[in-house]
């Protein structure tokens, strides 16, 4: 179970190392992408309003929709994919700053 304070703990590594990580469900066609916030992405890949693409917080949708794959990217690059949110959590704290 994903919690919101691991979101948030995620989000600021996210943040201060410069990358992109978009977030793939089992359960829904939209995505979720966290760079400098946490924002909800449409199956085209535009951003959209949360509340139109998910009907809960993040860390519920993560638990309850599943994880097809979380893929890491610097400026534009995929540079790690997994498929489960403890190895990436793992991933990108070995992951160096993206600048």
């Amino acid at each position: 179970m994903v919690t919101i304070k691991e979101i948030e703990r995620v989000l600021t590594m996210v943040r201060n190392k410069g990358l992109r990580v978009i977030i793939r469900f089992k359960k829904s066609r939209n995505m979720m992408v966290l760079e400098r916030e946490i924002r909800a992405l449409s199956p085209e890949g535009n951003y959209v309003a949360w509340v139109s693409a998910f009907p809960a917080p993040p860390h519920q949708i993560i638990d309850a929709y599943g994880i097809t794959s979380i893929e890491i990217y610097c400026r534009g690059e995929l540079v790690r994919q997994v498929v489960d949110w403890r190895e990436f959590v793992k991933e990108l704290q070995m992951l160096n700053e993206c600048r």
